[in-house]
Protein backbone atom coordinates (compact mmCIF):
# COMPACT_ATOMS: atom_id res chain seq x y z
CA UNK A 1 0.00 0.00 0.00
CA UNK A 2 1.15 2.83 -0.80
CA UNK A 3 1.66 5.87 1.56
CA UNK A 4 -0.67 9.07 1.70
CA UNK A 5 2.57 11.60 1.93
CA UNK A 6 0.00 14.50 0.73
CA UNK A 7 -2.49 13.62 3.11
CA UNK A 8 -4.68 13.20 0.03
CA UNK A 9 -8.04 13.30 2.89
CA UNK A 10 -6.70 15.69 4.94
CA UNK A 11 -9.24 18.18 5.51
CA UNK A 12 -9.01 22.15 5.22
CA UNK A 13 -7.66 24.17 7.89
CA UNK A 14 -10.54 26.40 7.98
CA UNK A 15 -13.98 24.71 8.00
CA UNK A 16 -16.75 26.45 6.34
CA UNK A 17 -16.74 29.46 3.97
CA UNK A 18 -13.75 31.68 4.24
CA UNK A 19 -13.71 35.09 4.90
CA UNK A 20 -13.70 38.07 2.36
CA UNK A 21 -10.30 38.97 0.70
CA UNK A 22 -8.96 42.21 1.79
CA UNK A 23 -9.68 44.62 -1.12
CA UNK A 24 -5.77 44.49 -2.70
CA UNK A 25 -6.40 40.69 -3.20
CA UNK A 26 -10.00 41.73 -4.33
CA UNK A 27 -9.01 43.81 -6.56
CA UNK A 28 -6.59 41.41 -8.38
CA UNK A 29 -9.54 38.74 -8.40
CA UNK A 30 -11.41 41.12 -10.18
CA UNK A 31 -8.74 42.37 -12.68
CA UNK A 32 -8.58 38.11 -13.75
CA UNK A 33 -11.89 37.61 -13.79
CA UNK A 34 -12.68 40.54 -16.39
CA UNK A 35 -9.67 39.23 -18.26
CA UNK A 36 -7.92 42.79 -17.97
CA UNK A 37 -4.49 44.07 -17.52
CA UNK A 38 -3.66 47.60 -15.83
CA UNK A 39 -0.96 50.74 -16.11
CA UNK A 40 0.41 51.25 -13.00
CA UNK A 41 0.31 54.97 -11.77
CA UNK A 42 3.34 56.39 -12.17
CA UNK A 43 5.52 56.13 -8.73
CA UNK A 44 3.14 53.36 -7.81
CA UNK A 45 5.39 50.43 -6.11
CA UNK A 46 3.77 47.05 -6.95
CA UNK A 47 4.55 43.52 -4.61
CA UNK A 48 3.47 40.74 -5.25
CA UNK A 49 0.45 38.69 -3.26
CA UNK A 50 1.79 37.24 -0.67
CA UNK A 51 -0.05 34.54 1.41
CA UNK A 52 0.54 36.50 4.91
CA UNK A 53 -2.71 39.14 3.30
CA UNK A 54 -5.18 36.24 3.30
CA UNK A 55 -7.25 36.48 6.35
CA UNK A 56 -7.60 32.61 7.12
CA UNK A 57 -3.79 32.72 7.00
CA UNK A 58 -3.72 35.38 9.80
CA UNK A 59 -5.74 33.57 11.50
CA UNK A 60 -3.91 30.56 12.11
CA UNK A 61 -0.22 32.57 12.49
CA UNK A 62 -2.25 32.44 16.15
CA UNK A 63 -1.47 29.53 17.02
CA UNK A 64 2.46 29.01 15.06
CA UNK A 65 1.41 28.17 11.43
CA UNK A 66 3.67 29.72 8.87
CA UNK A 67 2.78 29.82 4.92
CA UNK A 68 5.77 28.40 3.18
CA UNK A 69 5.94 30.29 -0.10
CA UNK A 70 7.10 29.70 -3.20
CA UNK A 71 10.80 28.55 -3.45
CA UNK A 72 11.12 25.64 -4.68
CA UNK A 73 13.59 24.61 -1.77
CA UNK A 74 10.64 24.01 0.46
CA UNK A 75 7.94 23.71 -1.94
CA UNK A 76 7.96 19.64 -1.23
CA UNK A 77 8.68 19.96 2.64
CA UNK A 78 4.90 19.10 3.33
CA UNK A 79 5.18 15.45 2.25
CA UNK A 80 7.50 14.27 4.83
CA UNK A 81 6.12 16.98 7.87
CA UNK A 82 5.03 15.25 10.72
CA UNK A 83 1.13 15.35 9.70
CA UNK A 84 0.34 17.36 13.12
CA UNK A 85 2.31 19.90 12.37
CA UNK A 86 1.07 20.22 8.53
CA UNK A 87 -1.99 21.65 7.39
CA UNK A 88 -3.66 23.43 4.13
CA UNK A 89 -6.21 25.98 2.91
CA UNK A 90 -7.61 26.42 -0.15
CA UNK A 91 -4.95 28.50 -2.68
CA UNK A 92 -7.03 31.15 -3.22
CA UNK A 93 -4.03 33.60 -3.80
CA UNK A 94 -4.11 35.87 -7.07
CA UNK A 95 -1.15 35.64 -8.84
CA UNK A 96 0.32 38.57 -10.72
CA UNK A 97 2.92 39.25 -13.30
CA UNK A 98 4.26 42.79 -14.12
CA UNK A 99 6.24 43.60 -17.59
CA UNK A 100 7.59 46.89 -18.43
CA UNK A 101 7.78 48.49 -21.70
CA UNK A 102 10.14 51.08 -22.76
CA UNK A 103 9.30 53.89 -24.71
CA UNK A 104 11.11 56.18 -26.88
CA UNK A 105 9.87 59.49 -27.67
CA UNK A 106 10.14 63.10 -26.99
CA UNK A 107 10.71 64.53 -24.65
CA UNK A 108 12.25 61.64 -22.72
CA UNK A 109 11.84 58.14 -22.59
CA UNK A 110 9.38 56.73 -20.33
CA UNK A 111 8.55 53.06 -18.56
CA UNK A 112 5.48 52.07 -18.33
CA UNK A 113 5.07 48.77 -15.63
CA UNK A 114 1.74 47.02 -16.51
CA UNK A 115 0.29 44.74 -14.17
CA UNK A 116 -1.89 41.30 -15.61
CA UNK A 117 -2.94 38.19 -14.04
CA UNK A 118 -1.56 34.80 -14.66
CA UNK A 119 -1.93 33.00 -18.06
CA UNK A 120 -3.79 30.04 -18.51
CA UNK A 121 -0.40 29.06 -20.06
CA UNK A 122 1.20 30.12 -16.95
CA UNK A 123 -0.67 28.76 -14.70
CA UNK A 124 -0.68 25.14 -16.46
CA UNK A 125 3.40 25.22 -16.67
CA UNK A 126 3.33 26.25 -12.43
CA UNK A 127 1.72 23.11 -12.23
CA UNK A 128 3.58 21.11 -14.36
CA UNK A 129 6.69 22.43 -12.41
CA UNK A 130 5.30 21.32 -9.12
CA UNK A 131 4.68 17.94 -10.55
CA UNK A 132 8.10 17.82 -12.03
CA UNK A 133 9.87 18.45 -9.01
CA UNK A 134 8.01 15.98 -7.31
CA UNK A 135 8.92 13.53 -9.60
CA UNK A 136 12.64 14.35 -9.20
CA UNK A 137 12.13 14.27 -5.19
CA UNK A 138 10.28 10.54 -5.89
CA UNK A 139 7.17 11.94 -4.90
CA UNK A 140 3.44 11.91 -5.93
CA UNK A 141 2.41 14.62 -7.51
CA UNK A 142 1.32 16.98 -4.87
CA UNK A 143 -3.10 17.56 -4.73
CA UNK A 144 -3.97 20.78 -6.50
CA UNK A 145 -5.67 23.96 -5.06
CA UNK A 146 -3.68 23.43 -1.50
CA UNK A 147 -1.88 26.71 0.52
CA UNK A 148 0.38 24.57 2.84
CA UNK A 149 1.42 25.66 6.00
CA UNK A 150 3.77 24.35 8.55
CA UNK A 151 4.70 25.03 12.09
CA UNK A 152 7.58 23.98 14.23
CA UNK A 153 7.71 20.57 15.53
CA UNK A 154 9.91 21.77 18.17
CA UNK A 155 8.17 24.15 20.30
CA UNK A 156 11.21 26.36 21.50
CA UNK A 157 12.21 27.10 17.90
CA UNK A 158 10.00 28.93 15.27
CA UNK A 159 9.30 27.65 11.67
CA UNK A 160 11.73 30.29 10.15
CA UNK A 161 14.66 29.42 12.70
CA UNK A 162 13.79 25.29 12.07
CA UNK A 163 13.93 26.25 7.83
CA UNK A 164 17.02 28.57 8.61
CA UNK A 165 18.94 25.46 10.16
CA UNK A 166 17.52 23.16 7.27
CA UNK A 167 19.30 26.01 4.67
CA UNK A 168 22.81 25.92 6.80
CA UNK A 169 23.14 22.63 7.13
CA UNK A 170 22.30 21.99 3.15
CA UNK A 171 25.25 24.57 3.06
CA UNK A 172 27.60 22.63 4.99
CA UNK A 173 27.00 19.35 3.05
CA UNK A 174 27.26 21.68 -0.50
CA UNK A 175 23.73 21.11 -1.09
CA UNK A 176 22.68 24.13 -3.51
CA UNK A 177 19.36 24.64 -5.57
CA UNK A 178 18.63 20.65 -5.17
CA UNK A 179 15.43 20.09 -3.60
CA UNK A 180 15.47 16.27 -3.37
CA UNK A 181 18.88 17.00 -1.40
CA UNK A 182 16.99 19.43 0.43
CA UNK A 183 14.43 16.51 1.36
CA UNK A 184 16.61 14.47 2.21
CA UNK A 185 18.56 16.56 4.92
CA UNK A 186 15.16 17.80 6.10
CA UNK A 187 14.41 13.86 7.18
CA UNK A 188 17.38 13.77 9.29
CA UNK A 189 17.14 16.63 10.82
CA UNK A 190 12.93 15.85 12.08
CA UNK A 191 14.32 12.51 13.31
CA UNK A 192 15.99 14.62 16.03
CA UNK A 193 14.87 15.68 19.23
CA UNK A 194 14.41 18.98 20.38
CA UNK A 195 17.03 18.57 22.73
CA UNK A 196 19.72 17.39 20.01
CA UNK A 197 18.72 20.21 18.11
CA UNK A 198 20.11 22.83 20.74
CA UNK A 199 22.85 20.67 21.26
CA UNK A 200 24.32 20.97 17.37
CA UNK A 201 23.16 24.77 16.97
CA UNK A 202 26.10 27.28 16.78
CA UNK A 203 26.54 30.66 15.60
CA UNK A 204 25.12 33.72 15.79
CA UNK A 205 21.53 33.38 15.58
CA UNK A 206 22.04 30.31 18.41
CA UNK A 207 23.79 32.59 20.72
CA UNK A 208 20.77 34.91 20.01
CA UNK A 209 18.14 32.36 20.53
CA UNK A 210 19.78 31.07 24.13
CA UNK A 211 19.78 34.58 25.15
CA UNK A 212 16.15 35.06 24.83
CA UNK A 213 16.22 31.39 25.98
CA UNK A 214 17.59 32.89 29.54
CA UNK A 215 14.67 35.67 29.75
CA UNK A 216 12.08 33.27 29.09
CA UNK A 217 11.10 34.39 25.44
CA UNK A 218 11.44 31.04 23.00
CA UNK A 219 9.84 29.88 19.69
CA UNK A 220 7.55 31.71 17.13
CA UNK A 221 7.79 34.90 19.69
CA UNK A 222 11.42 35.48 18.88
CA UNK A 223 12.07 34.01 16.04
CA UNK A 224 12.12 36.97 13.52
CA UNK A 225 14.56 38.12 15.93
CA UNK A 226 16.83 34.95 15.91
CA UNK A 227 17.21 35.27 12.00
CA UNK A 228 17.86 38.37 12.44
CA UNK A 229 20.57 37.38 14.54
CA UNK A 230 19.41 40.34 17.24
CA UNK A 231 19.79 39.14 20.73
CA UNK A 232 18.05 41.05 23.84
CA UNK A 233 20.91 43.58 24.60
CA UNK A 234 21.00 44.43 20.59
CA UNK A 235 17.31 45.03 20.75
CA UNK A 236 16.94 46.82 23.57
CA UNK A 237 19.52 49.18 22.13
CA UNK A 238 17.32 49.92 19.28
CA UNK A 239 14.23 49.63 21.18
CA UNK A 240 15.54 52.86 23.28
CA UNK A 241 14.41 56.28 23.03
CA UNK A 242 16.35 58.22 20.05
CA UNK A 243 16.96 60.99 22.29
CA UNK A 244 18.58 58.17 24.70
CA UNK A 245 20.95 56.96 22.45
CA UNK A 246 18.83 54.03 20.95
CA UNK A 247 16.82 53.80 17.75
CA UNK A 248 13.13 54.30 19.13
CA UNK A 249 12.32 50.87 17.20
CA UNK A 250 9.69 48.13 18.22
CA UNK A 251 10.91 45.26 17.39
CA UNK A 252 9.27 43.98 14.37
CA UNK A 253 10.62 47.64 13.09
CA UNK A 254 14.07 46.25 14.45
CA UNK A 255 13.96 43.56 12.12
CA UNK A 256 12.29 45.39 9.07
CA UNK A 257 15.85 47.51 9.17
CA UNK A 258 18.62 44.44 10.16
CA UNK A 259 16.75 43.06 6.78
CA UNK A 260 17.04 46.36 4.78
CA UNK A 261 20.91 46.62 5.74
CA UNK A 262 22.20 43.73 5.45
CA UNK A 263 25.53 44.05 7.13
CA UNK A 264 27.92 41.42 8.51
CA UNK A 265 27.07 41.21 12.35
CA UNK A 266 24.33 42.52 14.75
CA UNK A 267 26.66 45.10 16.39
CA UNK A 268 26.84 46.69 13.10
CA UNK A 269 23.66 46.65 12.14
CA UNK A 270 23.00 48.01 15.67
CA UNK A 271 25.45 51.47 15.13
CA UNK A 272 24.08 51.99 11.76
CA UNK A 273 20.39 52.05 12.51
CA UNK A 274 21.12 54.19 15.49
CA UNK A 275 23.12 56.59 13.15
CA UNK A 276 20.78 56.37 10.83
CA UNK A 277 17.50 57.21 12.96
CA UNK A 278 19.97 60.42 14.50
CA UNK A 279 19.66 61.14 10.67
CA UNK A 280 16.23 61.81 11.12
CA UNK A 281 14.73 58.38 9.00
CA UNK A 282 11.31 56.95 9.98
CA UNK A 283 11.41 54.35 11.83
CA UNK A 284 10.32 52.05 8.96
CA UNK A 285 13.37 51.18 6.84
CA UNK A 286 12.46 53.83 3.65
CA UNK A 287 12.04 52.51 -0.07
CA UNK A 288 15.72 51.88 -0.86
CA UNK A 289 15.80 50.78 -4.52
CA UNK A 290 19.51 51.91 -4.92
CA UNK A 291 20.53 50.84 -2.14
CA UNK A 292 21.87 53.61 -0.47
CA UNK A 293 21.56 51.95 3.22
CA UNK A 294 23.76 49.36 1.52
CA UNK A 295 26.94 51.69 -0.19
CA UNK A 296 26.41 54.54 2.46
CA UNK A 297 27.19 55.11 6.08
CA UNK A 298 25.15 57.17 8.21
CA UNK A 299 28.50 59.58 8.42
CA UNK A 300 28.56 59.85 5.19
CA UNK A 301 25.15 60.51 4.43
CA UNK A 302 25.27 63.25 7.01
CA UNK A 303 27.67 65.48 4.76
CA UNK A 304 25.71 64.85 1.55
CA UNK A 305 22.07 65.96 3.90
CA UNK A 306 24.12 68.77 5.14
CA UNK A 307 24.74 70.06 1.50
CA UNK A 308 21.31 70.16 0.83
CA UNK A 309 20.68 66.48 -1.31
CA UNK A 310 17.50 64.34 0.37
CA UNK A 311 17.90 60.48 0.87
CA UNK A 312 16.37 60.04 -2.48
CA UNK A 313 18.74 62.32 -3.88
CA UNK A 314 21.75 60.25 -2.78
CA UNK A 315 20.42 56.97 -3.78
CA UNK A 316 20.72 58.88 -7.79
CA UNK A 317 24.43 59.84 -6.94
CA UNK A 318 25.02 56.29 -5.72
CA UNK A 319 28.84 55.80 -6.79
CA UNK A 320 29.46 59.49 -7.31
CA UNK A 321 31.06 61.94 -5.39
CA UNK A 322 30.00 64.90 -3.33
CA UNK A 323 31.97 67.11 -5.31
CA UNK A 324 31.16 65.94 -8.13
CA UNK A 325 27.39 66.23 -7.77
CA UNK A 326 27.50 69.50 -6.24
CA UNK A 327 29.43 70.80 -9.47
CA UNK A 328 26.63 69.14 -11.70
CA UNK A 329 23.79 70.51 -9.23
CA UNK A 330 25.34 73.93 -9.25
CA UNK A 331 25.24 73.97 -13.21
CA UNK A 332 21.85 73.68 -13.87
CA UNK A 333 21.65 70.17 -14.79
CA UNK A 334 18.57 67.79 -13.59
CA UNK A 335 20.14 65.19 -11.32
CA UNK A 336 18.46 62.54 -13.27
CA UNK A 337 19.95 63.30 -16.78
CA UNK A 338 22.95 64.42 -15.07
CA UNK A 339 23.80 61.22 -13.74
CA UNK A 340 22.77 59.18 -16.78
CA UNK A 341 25.21 61.22 -18.59
CA UNK A 342 27.61 60.02 -15.76
CA UNK A 343 26.76 56.33 -16.67
CA UNK A 344 27.13 57.12 -20.08
CA UNK A 345 31.29 58.32 -19.18
CA UNK A 346 32.21 58.70 -15.79
CA UNK A 347 34.82 61.58 -16.94
CA UNK A 348 32.00 64.20 -18.60
CA UNK A 349 31.85 67.46 -17.63
CA UNK A 350 29.01 69.59 -17.83
CA UNK A 351 30.46 72.23 -20.16
CA UNK A 352 31.30 69.03 -22.23
CA UNK A 353 27.67 68.15 -21.82
CA UNK A 354 26.51 71.64 -23.04
CA UNK A 355 27.87 71.53 -26.02
CA UNK A 356 25.71 68.31 -27.24
CA UNK A 357 22.77 70.96 -26.87
CA UNK A 358 24.62 73.55 -28.64
CA UNK A 359 24.82 71.20 -32.11
CA UNK A 360 21.48 70.40 -31.58
CA UNK A 361 21.41 67.24 -30.11
CA UNK A 362 18.51 66.59 -27.90
CA UNK A 363 18.70 65.80 -24.15
CA UNK A 364 17.57 61.88 -24.48
CA UNK A 365 20.01 61.21 -27.26
CA UNK A 366 23.33 63.06 -24.95
CA UNK A 367 23.90 59.72 -22.81
CA UNK A 368 24.07 56.89 -26.05
CA UNK A 369 26.57 59.39 -27.62
CA UNK A 370 28.84 59.56 -24.70
CA UNK A 371 28.56 55.75 -23.95
CA UNK A 372 29.59 55.15 -27.09
CA UNK A 373 32.57 57.48 -26.86
CA UNK A 374 31.72 60.15 -29.53
CA UNK A 375 31.91 64.37 -29.21
CA UNK A 376 28.99 66.37 -29.61
CA UNK A 377 30.61 67.64 -33.10
CA UNK A 378 31.23 63.82 -33.84
CA UNK A 379 27.32 63.34 -33.00
CA UNK A 380 26.18 65.82 -35.07
CA UNK A 381 27.93 64.39 -38.15
CA UNK A 382 26.80 61.18 -38.09
CA UNK A 383 22.92 62.42 -37.34
CA UNK A 384 22.81 64.17 -40.65
CA UNK A 385 23.57 60.52 -42.45
CA UNK A 386 21.30 58.93 -40.19
CA UNK A 387 23.71 56.65 -38.32
CA UNK A 388 22.33 56.07 -34.51
CA UNK A 389 25.89 55.69 -32.15
CA UNK A 390 26.15 51.79 -31.95
CA UNK A 391 25.79 52.09 -35.63
CA UNK A 392 28.99 54.80 -35.29
CA UNK A 393 30.97 52.70 -33.78
CA UNK A 394 30.55 49.64 -36.46
CA UNK A 395 32.33 52.06 -38.85
CA UNK A 396 34.85 53.68 -36.67
CA UNK A 397 35.80 49.68 -35.73
CA UNK A 398 36.56 49.34 -39.43
CA UNK A 399 39.21 52.33 -39.45
CA UNK A 400 36.18 54.16 -41.62
CA UNK A 401 34.75 57.76 -41.22
CA UNK A 402 31.97 60.24 -41.99
CA UNK A 403 32.91 60.45 -45.50
CA UNK A 404 32.90 56.75 -46.06
CA UNK A 405 29.68 56.34 -43.97
CA UNK A 406 27.99 59.64 -46.24
CA UNK A 407 28.88 58.09 -49.92
CA UNK A 408 27.49 54.61 -48.95
CA UNK A 409 23.89 56.40 -47.47
CA UNK A 410 23.77 58.27 -50.52
CA UNK A 411 24.51 55.20 -52.75
CA UNK A 412 21.31 53.29 -50.78
CA UNK A 413 23.35 51.72 -48.24
CA UNK A 414 22.44 50.99 -44.56
CA UNK A 415 23.13 52.42 -41.79
CA UNK A 416 26.18 49.87 -41.36
CA UNK A 417 28.89 48.20 -43.73
CA UNK A 418 27.65 46.08 -46.14
CA UNK A 419 31.24 44.56 -45.63
CA UNK A 420 31.12 43.22 -41.99
CA UNK A 421 29.70 40.98 -40.18
CA UNK A 422 29.37 41.23 -36.39
CA UNK A 423 27.50 39.71 -33.97
CA UNK A 424 24.94 42.03 -32.02
CA UNK A 425 21.92 42.13 -29.45
CA UNK A 426 18.99 44.06 -29.11
CA UNK A 427 16.25 44.52 -26.72
CA UNK A 428 13.46 45.91 -29.17
CA UNK A 429 12.27 46.05 -32.56
CA UNK A 430 14.27 49.18 -33.86
CA UNK A 431 17.68 49.78 -34.96
CA UNK A 432 18.23 52.25 -31.89
CA UNK A 433 17.66 48.82 -29.86
CA UNK A 434 20.36 47.26 -31.17
CA UNK A 435 24.61 46.86 -29.42
CA UNK A 436 27.44 45.41 -31.46
CA UNK A 437 29.76 43.28 -30.81
CA UNK A 438 33.05 45.72 -31.98
CA UNK A 439 36.35 46.44 -30.64
CA UNK A 440 36.52 50.25 -30.33
CA UNK A 441 39.60 51.44 -30.62
CA UNK A 442 42.39 52.27 -27.60
CA UNK A 443 42.09 55.19 -25.52
CA UNK A 444 37.43 55.54 -26.64
CA UNK A 445 36.12 57.45 -23.63
CA UNK A 446 32.65 55.94 -22.53
CA UNK A 447 31.06 53.20 -20.93
CA UNK A 448 31.05 50.61 -23.62
CA UNK A 449 34.60 51.33 -24.69
CA UNK A 450 35.48 50.39 -20.60
CA UNK A 451 33.11 47.58 -20.16
CA UNK A 452 35.00 45.89 -23.41
CA UNK A 453 38.26 46.25 -22.43
CA UNK A 454 37.47 44.85 -19.30
CA UNK A 455 36.18 41.60 -21.14
CA UNK A 456 32.63 42.01 -20.97
CA UNK A 457 31.97 41.23 -24.20
CA UNK A 458 28.76 42.44 -26.11
CA UNK A 459 27.13 45.48 -25.41
CA UNK A 460 23.88 43.99 -24.00
CA UNK A 461 22.05 47.11 -23.24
Amino acid sequence: MVADLWGEHLPSAVAGELPPLPPRLAACVELATRGESRVLEPGELWEDPQAEELPEVQALAADGWRPLGEDPMVQMLPALWPSQHRCWVPDRLPRMMTSVCQQWGEPAPSKRATLQPWSERVTAGEAARLAELAAECGLPEPPPGRLWLLRSPWPTLGLEVVLSMLHRRCEQLGIHWDPSGNLRVAGELLSWTEAQVWDSWRGPQADAARAWEQLGRVGQDVAALVIAELGPADTARLTAPVGAGGAGLSEAQAVAWAEALRLADADCVVEAVIGWRALGLPAEPPQDEDDVLEYRTPAEAADWLTQGFSFEDMGVWLGVSLQSAQVWRDSGFPQVQARALLQADPTVTPSEAVTFDEVGIVADARPGWLEAGFTAEQARAWTEVDVFPQEARVWRSMGRGIDDARRHRAAGGGAVPDDIEVGWSGFGPGRADRGYGVTDPPGTRGRLASESSNGYGYDYR
